[in-house]
C-alpha cells in the first residue's frame, strides 16, 4: 500500500538536503523504519515538532521506491524532560543508539517498543544512568543475548560474594580461575547484585534503586563492552557519555 499509519518514536535524526530531515523511527506496528520529513528544518514547518529526536507521534507515511516520506505527523509526547537535563539527554541518546544498532528494518518487535516507550517516560524521575543500564539489560533479555549473571560459564561455580568477570566470548560470567587471559570486565559482588536487580525488578523498585560511583562505572562499562562485542559495533554515544 502506498500510504500507511504507524505510531512511532523518533530514535535518530540527520540533516537531509537543504531543509529536510532523515528520521529513523521505531514503530509499534512495523519495527524500525526510515523516512524523510520534507521541509521540517524551516521554522514554520507544521511537521517540525513531531519529527524531533525522542518524540512519540502518530505518522502517516508514503511508501517510496527507496525512501518513505512523512505525509502527516501528530506528536503524542515530546518528552520535554529529556531536553531540560544533560544527563537525561545522554541516557536517552544511549538508549536510542543501542536500539538502532540492535534492530533490523521492518521487523516488528512490539515488546521492545513498549519497553522503550516506558523507559522514556520513566527517565523523568529515575536516576538517568540507572535507567540506561536497566534498559540495555532488558533489551538484551528481549533479544536473547543477556549475559548469564549467576555462575561461571566455564566451571559452573556459583558467583555471589566474590569478584567476577564478564566475558562476551563466554556469554556471561567467569570466575577468577577460569578467566585466564580472556578479555573481560571486572564486577564486584555489589555491582553484580545490582545488575540482577536491574534485569528483573518491577518499575516501583527500580525507581528507588541507588548506586555509588564505582558501581556505576563498572556496570555501564561492562554493558557497553558486552553489547559492542555482541553487535560488533561501537556504541559512540555510550563512550562519549562516559567521558562527561
Amino acid at each position: 500500500m502506498a500510504v500507511y499509519k504507524v505510531d512511532a518514536i523518533v530514535i535518530r535524526t540527520r540533516e537531509y538536503g537543504e531543509s529536510d530531515r532523515l528520521i529513523t523511527l521505531f514503530s509499534r506496528e512495523k519495527g524500525k523504519l526510515e523516512a524523510v520529513a520534507k521541509g521540517v528544518r524551516k521554522p514554520k514547518s507544521s511537521q517540525r515538532a513531531g519529527t524531533q529526536l525522542f518524540t512519540y507521534a502518530d505518522f502517516l507515511l508514503h511508501r517510496g521506491k527507496n525512501l518513505d516520506t512523512v505525509n502527516q505527523v501528530q506528536a503524542r509526547e515530546s518528552f520535554v524532560h529529556l531536553w531540560n537535563d544533560l544527563d537525561r539527554t545522554i541516557a536517552a541518546s544511549c538508549m536510542a543508539e543501542l536500539l538502532d544498532l540492535s534492530t533490523a528494518r521492518e521487523q516488528p518487535e512490539p515488546e521492545l517498543f513498549v519497553l522503550t516507550l516506558s523507559f522514556l517516560f520513566w527517565l523523568k524521575d529515575w536516576d538517568p544512568y540507572l535507567a540506561q543500564a536497566a534498559y540495555a539489560l532488558r533489551l538484551m533479555l528481549v533479544q536473547g543475548y543477556l549475559p548469564v549473571l549467576d555462575h561461571c560459564q566455564e566451571c559452573g561455580k556459583t558467583l555471589l560474594s566474590e569478584q567476577s568477570f564478564l566475558s562476551a566470548e563466554a556469554g556471561g560470567l567467569l570466575c577468577s580461575v577460569c578467566k585466564n587471559n580472556k578479555i573481560v570486565k571486572s564486577l564486584t559482588p555489589g555491582s553484580l547484585a545490582l545488575m540482577k536487580q536491574l534485569v528483573g525488578a518491577k518499575a516501583d523498585i527500580l525507581a528507588r534503586l541507588r548506586w555509588n560511583q564505582k558501581m556505576k562505572e563498572e556496570i555501564l562499562d561492562s554493558i557497553c563492552y558486552f553489547c559492542e562485542q555482541k553487535l560488533e559495533r561501537k556504541l559512540k554515544a555510550w563512550r562519549q557519555g562516559s567521558k562527561l
